[in-house]
């Protein structure tokens, strides 16, 4: 409970946040930009833009919220206890989750491609560790990345990374990574962090300039939506 109080403590209203919401009929979840309503805790809402709601959401599932406090992606699992309107949700945080990672960078909320495989996948390839995962950030930053994958890795490996930059022409950057941390956040669901150990440095740059446009994107977000409700 202590760490709910904390997490709304930080929280402010109007904040741009993300949310993974269940779909029914075995559709994949559905990860939203919305923006987090103050309520009395753990009660709170969430506003989206018009026609952003799925009509196939499951209410009857849990979500999962993540908000960027400070540079630092924290998330909450939270019940969905009413369908306000076309807009608005009326949720109840269960549990928080904290994401933990060094950052030398600040990360932005980004939804993108992403790929992990082995170092050298042609020495392995006859052996049990080759393997091949594809999955979706969360956050992002020159340092590392946050990202969702239906299997785990195990702290310190290393992998090769593939990102496709979530802005502009959608470039692809290749980096030589190791997992900072894997938690299972549920069945099916990981969340791992990754840092960078090898990254040329114009793909550096290259991420950074998709974070500060993912910066400004988020803002312009925020007000829309407040300018609608």
């Amino acid at each position: 409970m202590q760490q709910l109080e904390d997490f709304f403590s930080q929280v402010e209203d109007h904040k741009a946040v993300r949310v993974t919401l269940p779909l029914s009929n075995g559709v994949p979840q559905e990860r939203i930009h919305c923006i987090y309503g103050a309520a009395t805790p753990p009660a709170f809402f969430l506003f989206f833009q018009e026609g952003v709601l799925p009509p196939t959401l499951d209410d009857s599932k849990s979500c999962l919220v993540t908000v960027d406090l400070g540079g630092q992606a924290r998330s909450v699992t939270a019940n969905i206890t009413a369908v306000t309107d076309e807009q608005t949700l009326q949720l109840e945080a269960v549990q928080v989750i904290s994401h933990e990672q060094a950052r030398n960078y600040f990360r932005v909320d980004a939804h993108t491609p992403i790929i992990a495989t082995p170092v050298n996948p042609l020495k392995n390839v006859a052996e049990q560790d080759s393997w091949h995962l594809e999955g979706e950030t969360i956050d992002l930053s020159g340092s590392g990345v946050l990202c969702v994958f239906s299997q785990p890795l195990e702290q310190g490996k290393k992998v090769r990374i593939n990102l496709t930059l979530p802005t502009g022409l959608m470039h692809t950057v290749e980096s030589i990574g190791h997992v900072v941390r894997c938690e299972k956040i549920e069945e099916a669901m990981y969340h791992v962090g990754f840092h960078f150990d090898i990254l040329a440095s114009e793909d550096r740059d290259k991420i950074m300039a998709s974070c500060f446009e993912l910066q400004r994107k988020h803002l312009r977000m925020k007000v829309q939506v407040k300018n609608s409700l």
